[in-house]
């Protein structure tokens, strides 16, 4: 008899609670692991979309002492300010010297140096803004050609210019960041799954009716399951992005999936053959053979 080869195989055993079943021995540890990380991979697919149309982002927590500098003394030192095709033409001088730090405009080499030797500075260059942080590398933000602060009138305001500035120069940085930090989520979730809900499937081989006799079938029987609840999962995520939502969908799909593969089943390989051959006969039957 032919066998379908891998992954052919197991996408066939992925869709009908007893395919789910009769399909555990079928891929061998390699071929499982593989699985695991396609599966993790889906539920990576609406979480990058979204963050691929984030357009901002909130550096304050990134910079809490440095922002903290910035007051309504520091809009209006630059209300006279202009800006074209990525620099600071009308480049106001002032030097802010505050307990935490330093906050300053078009400044001296001399007084750039000085200003960095504080713990905390932010300064407004021609070229660009430097953010230092305590215990953090300096960062150089360079203006985009769109840049203005005509529009600004406060603090808030001016934070976020320069959060939109960080982040659009930064935004590959930021974006591979968070959706790497979900995808180790998303893998420890998914990895708690396999191995939790495998071992409580392997201890029904104690059972007389049960025809699981080994881990990695647990294991094969769970990844299948796992296909169609991860499916679920990922088109609920599109629908509407939500991390806590998809992984949810994804566990809560996984016990109902697992009922009905029991339902059919009844982990047994005699109770789906006989299944079957009932079936056939009440077909046959029907049909006046």
């Amino acid at each position: 008899m032919k066998t379908d080869i891998f992954p052919l195989n197991y996408f066939k055993s992925i869709f009908r609670p007893t395919d789910m079943f009769t399909g555990r021995h079928q891929l061998n540890w390699l071929q499982i692991i593989l699985v695991f990380f396609f599966l993790n991979g889906l539920i990576l697919i609406p979480v990058s979309l979204e963050f691929a149309k984030m357009d901002t982002y909130e550096i304050d927590e990134t910079y809490p002492n440095a922002f903290a500098l910035i007051d309504d003394a520091t809009v209006t030192s630059l209300e006279d300010a202009t800006f074209s095709q990525g620099e600071m033409e009308h480049a106001p001088i002032f030097f802010q010297e505050k307990e935490t730090g330093v906050i300053g405009g078009n400044l001296s080499e001399e007084k750039r140096e000085q200003a960095l030797e504080m713990e905390n500075a932010v300064l407004f260059q021609k070229e660009g803004i430097t953010i230092k942080e305590a215990g953090q590398p300096i960062s150089n933000i360079k203006y985009t050609r769109g840049f203005d602060l005509s529009g600004v009138t406060n603090e808030k305001e001016l934070q976020a210019a320069i959060s939109n500035q960080w982040f659009t120069q930064n935004k590959a940085i930021v974006v591979g960041g968070l959706i790497f930090a979900v995808f180790n989520i998303a893998f420890a979730s998914l990895l708690f799954f396999v191995i939790g809900a495998s071992f409580f499937i392997y201890l029904t081989k104690r059972g007389q009716s049960s025809s699981i006799r080994t881990y990695k079938e647990s294991v094969n029987l769970i990844v299948n399951t796992l296909g169609l609840a991860t499916l679920i999962a990922m088109i609920t995520g599109l629908l509407g992005f939500d991390v806590a939502v998809i992984m949810m969908t994804q566990s809560t799909a996984l016990i109902f999936i697992l009922l009905a593969v029991f339902y059919y089943t009844h982990f047994s390989d005699e109770y789906v053959e006989r299944k079957q051959q009932q079936k056939i006969e009440t077909q046959y039957g029907k049909s006046g053979y």
